[in-house]
């Protein structure tokens, strides 16, 4: 909250009253309090559970507060219990978008946390909640079935899936995990914590070792404690506090653990001055975690992190840069990391300092406030208008939002009908497509490339001329076509690749809206120098920074651009087609036979491997024929080089399309 306000940004809070809590406004709306762990005879138990269930005073008293604060939208986290999820139906019936913060898996596990008897465990997968009774999951029966009858009734009633417009995960395990358990993983967004680094100091090679958190069995500090039996020479501050906490100390006196200290429960500059003065942190968890806050808290003090191997801590703890990962539950693994980073303080410092560039780079504040106001904006302009009461009206105007027809314009590419690479494919394949869904579609084209004609399978053409250079084709060709593009009424303006990438911005000046599909890391390609390289380098970050949305076509890329920037492209895989074998042929003129041959289809460049391919296929002995066909994008020494091992047994080809491409295709024994 403090963040959004110190951005300009007014917000509220509805909460049930607590009196450690700052005065505000909306006090007046609040619950009052209710301590759910105090004494109670039976009938008020059975009061607060129905509460907990579906609270109509909720509901209420949140109505009143919607008509005095009038929210754009509803940031929802830790409603359970005291708020109830009936709220979730009155900012549905309000129609104010809903960001649900998932900081537990409680809508997968009534107890919260994928955890029953102090170990992982996902027994109500599929709804099967009354496992949360039957293994005793939770201390006191009556409370078991609470938090299971909650459960059964929201997932009758639909609440989460009917109200909540987009699920905030911290992680992508967790998001992961809902989709395994059947959630709709189109509702989901990943963003990590943010949490602001402190002055680097280095640790000191004789400081403690940290645990610090709560202390419970699923915490799995007994692993940590029988591994510091086989270090006494090292030193352990346990801090924290939990239900485990006397049957703790009561491990370490029978283990004869001299170099074991308890602190209790610290919070703050105190919490953070015990990170500061150890030598790294260890996280011997034996549940998932959402995120694995702890971790982000040592890394802002500079310190390395040893955790176990599990959930989203493989997300944060980067193996061999940051910390160290071991098997969950591995005394004797554990108990060797523990002596790997100990007996070599270089490596956790080397470590600690890794990890604390990590939190700079990649959950600096501002990053997550950026991607937080998109995600809020984005459900904003998402919903319905509430200006007609009038519901015919209402679905009248819903239905002219859904059938808009959007005018797109595809820059990047050479063009169509010749498909010399997956961008010109895509221009094909996608703009018909869209075409026949009732869009209008034009494709900016090289007029060397593409014939001279107005319309391509109702797509509109518009050739521009272009210098025929590596290195300038590319680059005058998207600057004249995006002026183009200027002068038109188009909704989105879609560059491809990095290059292109560069001149996104320019129609945003213009307030138009821009995108970016990402093929690949083009600055990695062993044609550019050491200029072209740097250039396609900004490339990158521009397609990322300029344009309204950047789209990626495989993961490994996602990746990148999480880890790279701090934010996540939209994913968007292509597509594939599904041929048919096509009649022989033009393979027949090339001397092949169906069935008969192994096929390379691309660009001939050396980060395709194409030299290995015919080096591999020159020390075998086979009736089999290699064929590669395609080209470079100019003619240059490896194409040339090559082309030298044409022969009986390896054909090189040009460029193929249209009828032949397939025949090509669809006759060949591997691809």
């Amino acid at each position: 909250m403090e963040l959004m306000r110190a951005h300009g940004h007014e917000v509220a809070l509805f909460s049930m009253a607590d009196p450690r809590g700052e005065e505000t406004p909306y006090d007046r709306h609040y619950l009052p309090h209710i301590d759910f762990k105090a004494k109670a005879g039976f009938w008020q138990k059975v009061r607060w559970a129905g509460h907990a269930i579906y609270s109509i005073d909720a509901r209420r008293r949140l109505r009143a507060m919607i008509a005095a604060f009038r929210p754009d939208v509803a940031h929802v986290r830790n409603i359970y219990h005291h708020l109830s999820p009936s709220i979730l139906w009155e900012l549905k019936a309000q129609n104010i978008p809903v960001l649900y913060h998932l900081n537990d898996f409680k809508l997968l596990c009534p107890t919260y946390n994928l955890v029953s008897q102090g170990e992982a465990c996902e027994a109500c997968k599929g709804g099967a909640f009354r496992h949360v009774v039957a293994a005793k999951c939770y201390p006191g029966v009556s409370a078991r079935v609470a938090l299971a009858t909650e459960a059964y009734v929201h997932r009758w009633l639909g609440t989460y899936r009917k109200c909540v417009d987009l699920f905030l995960a911290p992680s992508q395990f967790v998001r992961d995990k809902f989709v395994e358990h059947g959630w709709n993983g189109d509702k989901f967004e990943v963003l990590p914590h943010f949490q602001t680094p402190h002055t680097f100091r280095a640790p000191k090679n004789d400081g403690p070792l940290l645990y610090f958190g709560r202390l419970s069995p699923e915490k799995g500090i007994d692993d940590l404690l029988r591994s510091m039996q086989k270090v006494p020479h090292m030193k352990l501050i346990v801090a924290g506090d939990g239900p485990q906490r006397t049957e703790l100390r009561e491990l370490a006196s029978s283990l004869g653990l001299a170099n074991v200290n308890f602190v209790g429960h610290v919070a703050g500059a105190e919490r953070d001055d015990l990170i500061a003065e150890s030598r790294f942190t260890i996280l011997p968890s034996h549940a998932y975690e959402t995120l694995g806050k702890t971790i982000l808290e040592s890394y802002a003090e500079g310190r390395a992190v040893i955790a176990s191997d599990m959930g989203s801590r493989r997300e944060l703890v980067h193996e061999g840069e940051t910390g160290l990962l071991y098997r969950t539950g591995d005394v004797n693994q554990l108990t060797s990391v523990i002596q790997l980073l100990g007996s070599n303080p270089e490596i956790a410092d080397k470590m600690g300092r890794a990890g604390w560039e990590t939190l700079r780079e990649r959950h600096a504040p501002e990053q997550h406030y950026q991607k937080l106001v998109s995600l809020y904006e984005r459900l904003v302009h998402r919903k319905a208008p509430r200006a007609s009461s009038d519901s015919a009206a209402r679905h009248e105007t819903l239905a002219v939002v859904q059938k808009r027809r959007l005018r797109v314009a595809f820059i990047g590419g050479r063009g169509v009908i010749s498909k010399y690479s997956g961008i010109e494919t895509y221009y094909e394949e996608v703009g018909q497509r869209l075409v026949q869904m009732g869009h209008e579609v034009t494709i900016y084209c090289r007029n060397y490339f593409t014939p001279d004609l107005a319309k391509h399978n109702g797509i509109r053409l518009v050739r521009l001329p272009t210098i025929r250079s590596k290195h300038l084709e590319t680059v005058i060709h998207t600057l004249l076509s995006t002026a183009h593009a200027l002068t038109q009424r188009y909704d989105v303006i879609h560059y491809h690749a990095l290059g292109p990438a560069l001149f996104s911005f320019l129609p945003r000046l213009l307030r138009r809206k821009t995108a970016v599909t990402v093929q690949g890391l083009d600055w990695q390609r062993k044609k550019w120098g050491r200029l072209a390289s740097a250039v396609l380098r900004v490339g990158e970050r521009a397609s990322m920074k300029l344009p309204n949305a950047t789209m990626v076509v495989s993961q490994t890329l996602q990746k990148h651009y999480r880890e790279t920037y701090g934010k996540s492209a939209f994913y968007v895989p292509n597509g594939g087609i599904l041929r048919h074998r096509s009649e022989p042929r033009a393979i027949l003129e090339w001397g092949l036979e169906p069935g008969k041959y192994i096929l390379f289809l691309g660009r001939f460049s050396p980060e395709k491997g194409c030299h290995l391919l015919v080096e591999a296929f020159e020390h075998i002995e086979t009736d089999v024929k290699l064929v590669m066909a395609g080209g470079s994008s100019y003619c240059d020494e490896y194409s040339r080089e090559l082309r030298t091992h044409a022969g009986e047994r390896i054909r090189i080809l040009d460029w193929v399309s249209g009828e032949k491409l397939d025949e090509l295709l669809t006759n060949a024994m591997v691809f």
